[in-house]
């Protein structure tokens, strides 16, 4: 097993930039998630730059597997050189990975280094819906060489649950040999034929009638090798099946749901263009799918599929098998010196929710029978499957080695098989019930694991605080450490906002702090100054919702029109379709701490207040109260202070030409039947990102290189348990969102 890293990109643009949410998980824990924040700012450049590189490198002489497209002006352009086109291939790498180095993508970087393993597999899947970003060659991260087991994917934002894989006696592909005009693709035919433990049904251009095996019985692998082509921004895809006539996804909707609903797992498509088809396929939920970004030549599609399937039918991963395809091709073949950029060409497309499949999965394992006189094999964990196969191996090449001579086992005692087979049953459930114990959620502070897993300072008393956001996890959370760890000395804390919180750290008053802001390049330096490092530990996940009078008639905001209020150039609601109404903007003064700094950030885009219309309160309850007097108002602060409130209507909030998204789960709840009924926090949405305005909750620890330092381990301790089970659930009953898995239990 390995880390699944996942970059959500889900809201912006090139020339506006994206907002970035990361999510770490290990595929042993999946909801043990690591979750932070960032961005990437406004780039043009980058896609100028594949852009250039793109007309550059379709004008290149090959036979493509892509029909000629007539209203494609690069095919009505002269031929250009392999060198010119090298030159804008190199010019795109750096312009990404210079990007991807940027000031606001610092901390994303930073806790990847900081969470993964150089010898672990990793797999990162960007998620986006931009077609931009999709068609960009993510792998040319330079970040990425540092470890040499991750490779990349990519997936929608929106996706269902996908299928899980039916073994079978063999793996079950069916073949489609589109049209082959000016390509050959009897060579991709060679190839799956060659395949071991393989039933391969081939349609050589075949009529549409002839896909009812498709529909009507159960296969693992759709493959698919001819021409294709995706249109306009990627959105719709097109295979050439015969001389003469072409189909959509689309017009197989029906057939692919069922066959996906059925056990397909993955459709490999060796054909030029596929982004179109990979998006129509991913709507459909189809777990995972190889396609290649651009058009690629005739001799790379052949070179490429034999280099993937050697090593997947091997037993690799679908992820190192299409890196190591990809380093093959690039390090082993012309293909890159002839057609630069080439080799980063496929990609993954990746349903967040499905385990990649191994060719082993395909396979039912053979039933152990007592009359075969063999011995009957344990259960094989999944990492000790190459191993197995090894040993499998072995032994089949001596029993057909007749030189070889192999004895018969040793007769022993049965009395002594019982009872070895009894001491060793008994060592594994106690080990297996060992682990289990050790793994289980914490749902206590005075579970006995917790001295075992968290080095705890002891003799010290400790001052700590920060952000008001964390009143509702703070207090309850401080009384039970008192109570259930009362050798761990903290005083309560003081809750002065996150800015002068880290102040504090830096001050050295506070141990450690806690934070709804992310840290500053100036935090870091003075940091640095004095001799350490300060580290963010993300813990929960906040929403910022935003509140007006119950009466009000607005329905939405976008992001623009509430920045437009609070700079001044929105005055009056019937500019957002409410009524003749003059707008009273409320807000905490800006140096109150970590809500107004955010909302300044991610709304203003670090642009003032305007301080002739904002009127400026010393609380959020004084916010809310203020509002709900005052038909014209508007008021933000944290979700859990807001959401429920009576006096105030929350309101959905979107991107503009997205969808709003409201703060609350279901139907408003009306003012009248509160507060007998509350409306509740929309955890999904503000989880997922899908929420506009989201923040992480943060313990800001000092960090001493190599010493021992008694503030850091109070930062280090303190952060371990509030990311146990009863912290977490902690962090969830007052209406945030854990980042890792959550119990109420006492």
């Amino acid at each position: 097993m390995g880390k699944v890293v996942q970059l959500n990109l889900e809201h912006g643009d090139f020339s506006q930039g994206f907002q970035i949410t990361l999510e770490i998980s290990d595929e042993s824990f999946p909801h043990r998630q690591i979750r932070t924040g960032g961005s990437l700012p406004a780039n043009l450049q980058v896609w100028a730059n594949y852009d250039n590189w793109q007309k550059t490198y379709r004008r290149l002489e090959t036979a493509f597997r892509r029909p000629v497209i007539l209203d494609d002006e690069t095919e009505l352009l002269p031929p250009v050189s392999a060198d010119e086109c090298q030159v804008l291939f190199e010019t795109l790498k750096g312009s990404i990975n210079h990007w991807l180095s940027a000031e606001e993508f610092r901390r994303v970087k930073e806790q990847l280094l900081r969470e993964l393993d150089e010898e672990e597999e990793i797999r990162v899947i960007v998620r986006t819906s931009e077609h931009n970003l999709r068609k960009l060659p993510w792998d040319a991260w330079e970040f990425l060489d540092e470890f040499p087991n991750a490779a990349v994917a990519i997936s929608p934002t929106e996706h269902d649950v996908g299928t899980q894989v039916k073994p079978k006696n063999k793996v079950r592909i069916l073949a489609i040999l589109g049209n082959s005009q000016g390509i050959n693709i009897a060579r991709d035919r060679g190839l799956l034929e060659n395949l071991p433990q393989a039933d391969v049904r081939f349609l050589v251009e075949p009529q549409r009638q002839e896909f009812e095996p498709l529909w009507s019985e159960e296969w693992d692998i759709l493959f698919f090798a001819g021409h294709s082509y995706s249109q306009g921004d990627g959105d719709c895809g097109y295979i050439y099946i015969n001389q003469t006539e072409k189909l959509a996804i689309s017009e197989l909707k029906n057939t692919l749901k069922r066959a996906i609903k059925k056990g397909l797992q993955l459709a490999i498509f060796n054909s030029c263009d596929g982004l179109g088809l990979a998006n129509e396929l991913q709507r459909l939920n189809i777990p995972q799918m190889i396609v290649m970004r651009e058009p690629v030549p005739d001799k790379f599609a052949q070179e490429f599929l034999k280099y993937f399937l050697e090593s997947f039918s091997s037993g690799k991963s679908l992820y190192s098998s299409v890196r190591e395809a990809r380093e093959k091709l690039h390090d082993l073949s012309d293909i890159e010196r002839r057609f630069p950029g080439a080799s980063l060409l496929p990609v993954i497309c990746q349903n967040p929710t499905v385990l990649p499949v191994k060719w082993d999965d395909f396979l039912a394992k053979a039933k152990p029978e007592a009359e075969s006189g063999e011995s009957i094999e344990p259960p094989v964990l999944s990492e000790d499957k190459e191993i197995l196969s090894k040993q499998i191996s072995l032994k089949k090449s001596a029993s057909e080695d007749k030189s070889l001579k192999v004895s018969p086992p040793a007769k022993k005692p049965i009395g002594k098989l019982i009872a070895i087979g009894l001491l060793g049953g008994a060592i594994c459930l106690s080990a297996i019930s060992g682990w289990l114990w050790w793994k289980r959620p914490i749902c206590s502070l005075s579970d006995s694991r917790i001295p075992l897993r968290i080095n705890m300072p002891q003799g010290q008393l400790f001052n700590y605080g920060g952000s008001t956001t964390w009143v509702p996890i703070a207090e309850p959370f401080h009384e039970q450490i008192k109570t259930a760890l009362p050798d761990f000395h903290l005083n309560p804390p003081k809750y002065s906002g996150s800015v002068e919180g880290i102040q504090q750290v830096l001050g050295g008053y506070f141990a450690f702090s806690l934070s709804s802001i992310h840290l500053q390049k100036k935090d870091l330096a003075e940091a640095r100054q004095q001799g350490y490092e300060l580290i963010q530990k993300s813990v929960a996940i906040d929403a910022i919702a935003v509140g007006v009078n119950p009466q009000l008639n607005v329905p939405s905001l976008t992001l623009t029109q509430l920045k437009d209020i609070y700079t001044g150039k929105i005055r009056n609601w019937q500019q957002v379709g409410g009524s003749d109404l003059p707008i009273t903007p409320y807000s905490r003064q800006s140096d109150q701490g970590g809500t107004v700094r955010f909302f300044t950030d991610a709304v203003l885009g670090g642009q003032p207040f305007n301080t002739q219309i904002v009127q400026f309160v010393g609380s959020t309850t004084t916010g809310i109260g203020k509002v709900s007097n005052d038909p014209g108002g508007i008021y933000y602060a944290s979700a859990p202070e807001l959401v429920s409130q009576c006096g105030i209507r929350p309101l959905p909030l979107g991107l503009p030409g997205k969808t709003p998204i409201a703060p609350y789960q279901g139907d408003l709840v009306p003012p009248e039947s509160c507060p007998q009924q509350r409306n509740e926090m929309n955890f999904a949405a503000f989880k997922s990102g899908e929420y506009p305005l989201t923040r992480n909750l943060f313990v800001i620890i000092k960090d001493f290189p190599g010493e021992n330092n008694a503030q850091e381990q109070a930062g280090r301790a303190y952060t371990h348990l509030i990311l146990t089970g009863k912290g977490q659930g902690m962090v969830k009953e007052p209406g945030y969102v854990p980042v890792a898995q959550a119990c109420l239990s006492p």
